[in-house]
């Protein structure tokens, strides 16, 4: 499973290519969804890292899968997308195909 880093930024580019809105779909909150990143000191700014979590298999934790995280700032509400489409958008170049 690849560690890379993903910034906020790179993550968020993957988001708009596939469409995906600001809006909560649980609340309706307009432009709520937020990208979770690791930046304590709010110093990275759009560099911050994305949260990334990392799920490993209890039987064989060399495999596993991991999820970017997006939390709505006005109801708490959580969604998260799979790494692999991620990546493989990003290493194609961030192109939308």
């Amino acid at each position: 499973m690849s560690e890379k880093l993903i910034t906020g930024a790179e993550f968020s580019r993957f988001l708009e290519a596939r469409g995906v809105s600001d809006d909560c779909p649980t609340c309706g909150a307009k432009e709520s969804m937020s990208i979770s990143v690791n930046d304590p000191d709010e110093s990275l700014e759009g560099e911050a890292p994305a949260v990334r979590m990392v799920r490993r298999l209890e039987d064989n934790p060399a495999r596993g899968y991991g999820e970017f995280l997006q939390a709505c700032m006005n109801c708490g509400f959580l969604r998260y997308f799979r790494d692999i489409e991620v990546l493989a958008f990003l290493d194609k170049g961030g192109d939308n195909g």
